[in-house]
């Protein structure tokens, strides 16, 4: 359990740091099954089926949870070998279909993934307590915790036994057995809560689509992006039309160009609306159940709230500190957009356009404030910002710091073909990782930019 990555997607940057993994059982279920090819093994993208993910998922949490008792169960007294360090050897194979599920959750989703998801949160949530709430695992634990500075353990050691029983205490490892149960039942809930919040969102930004069909419904807008709308509109059945979809990468540009202020606010209103609109996709009482839970939780837990319990983990360690933090930065926050929006509102003044700054005129006005204090067209500039020359540039800074070097792999699987794979290099030509790019938006990706490990590195296993 010790390399869990809890994913709720794949990445729009992945960077993925590939390094040999351990077999299991030769016959492991395949989405589950140690990786195979080059590298040390690689994610097999192209093997993967929805209908795979539940049976393989219920394997692995199976495995996992042997793999577990064994360890709670051994009659020898309790070390970090054969406590701690056994427990880092346990999930590998839930590890590896955390992956693959997440990647297809986050920018694959299709109405058979997403049943999946509700049909296995609440039982990921169940497996993950019978460990965390396990007793006699516990017990081992918090003896090899106790003597952490008298039993010779280096400060790595030390630090990872304090990893594992601060995660245990937090999910409820102490309490009574009655409390655990309430405490397991409410985290199944809040997965089941979690995973129609996510889908109930991306359904909002897959559904809510602005289609312009005039020149005057176009106004303002450049080139790059009349031609990114009609592509999207062409994708969605609507050739000969432009599509604004409802996700930050086509809304921004829109809100930055668009000349109709009443379409700019439709724009504007769809997105900050997604799970609020009163419809089959509406989050406002999921919101309401997850706070819910969550005081009860924490409660449970001895916490006041869910905040104190979120943080007592954190640097902030309280909510007022992170609070007093907050209110130190807010007023100096509030000045500059104040100063930003009063520049906004003397060039409306000046043009006459007869508004008051409101959040959709924000962009458009950013935008005319650049140009005359920089004398700046950002459209002049795109010309120099293309994505394959960031990448470059970023290749050449990460080289010249870290002395890395970047090689394109095209026989290795994609889980979609927007996704692009390069080897990355030491100085001295030893391999570090791939680094998987995918960075155009889709239907059933989540929008936003996020990386993710595929594989993380690790000396654990030499």
């Amino acid at each position: 359990m010790h390399r869990r990555t809890f994913l709720a997607a794949s990445s729009a940057l992945a960077a993925a740091t590939l390094t040999p993994g351990v077999s299991l059982a030769a016959d492991a279920d395949l989405l589950s099954a140690p990786w195979t090819g080059p590298y040390g093994g690689v994610p097999p993208f192209d093997k993967v089926k929805v209908a795979d993910f539940a049976p393989a998922i219920e394997a692995a949490m199976a495995a996992e949870l042997a793999e577990v008792e064994a360890i709670a169960a051994n009659p020898e007294p309790p070390t970090f070998a054969n406590t701690i360090e056994a427990l880092e050897r346990t999930g590998d194979a839930k590890d590896r279909i955390d992956t693959l599920s997440g990647i297809w959750s986050g920018t694959l989703s299709t109405p058979e993934m997403r049943a999946v998801e509700k049909e296995m949160a609440p039982k990921d949530a169940a497996h993950d307590d019978a460990i965390l709430q396990n007793t006699a695992l516990f017990k081992r634990i918090e003896t090899v915790y106790e003597a952490r500075t008298t039993s010779g353990l280096t400060p790595e050691q030390q630090r990872l036994t304090w990893v594992y029983w601060n995660r245990f205490v937090r999910a409820g490892a102490r309490l009574t057995p009655e409390a655990k149960a309430r405490v397991g039942a409410i985290n199944q809930e809040l997965a089941q809560n979690f995973t129609a919040f996510s889908q109930n969102l991306l359904a909002d930004e897959t559904d809510y689509v602005l289609y312009l069909r005039t020149e005057s419904e176009l106004k303002g807008l450049p080139g790059d992006v009349r031609d990114a709308a009609a592509g999207a509109a062409a994708e969605r059945g609507h050739k000969g039309e432009f599509a604004i979809l409802n996700t930050r990468s086509s809304i921004d540009p829109f809100l930055t160009y668009s000349t109709r202020r009443d379409l700019r606010e439709k724009v504007w209103r769809n997105f900050y609306s997604r799970g609020d609109n009163g419809d089959a996709h509406d989050n406002n009482a999921i919101i309401k159940k997850i706070l819910k839970l969550r005081v009860e939780r924490a409660r449970l837990l001895g916490y006041p709230t869910h905040a104190h319990w979120r943080l007592d983990n954190a640097m902030a360690k309280t909510p007022e500190n992170a609070m007093a933090l907050m209110m130190r930065v807010w007023p100096s926050a509030i000045a500059r957009v104040r100063e930003e929006v009063a520049e906004m509102q003397a060039i409306a003044d000046r043009e006459k356009a007869g508004v008051k700054i409101e959040p959709w005129d924000y962009r458009f006005y950013a935008e005319k404030v650049r140009a005359q204090r920089y004398n700046l067209d950002m459209n002049e500039v795109k010309a120099y910002l293309q994505l394959d020359k960031l990448r470059e540039g970023m290749f050449w800074a990460s080289g010249q710091i870290y002395g890395f070097t970047y090689h394109p792999v095209t026989d290795v699987p994609v889980a979609h073909p927007d996704i692009k794979i390069w080897e990355v290099k030491a100085a001295d030509g030893t391999h570090v990782g791939l680094w998987y790019l995918d960075p155009y938006a889709r239907a059933g990706k989540r929008s936003g930019a996020w990386m993710n490990a595929y594989r993380s590195q690790e000396k654990f296993r030499g």
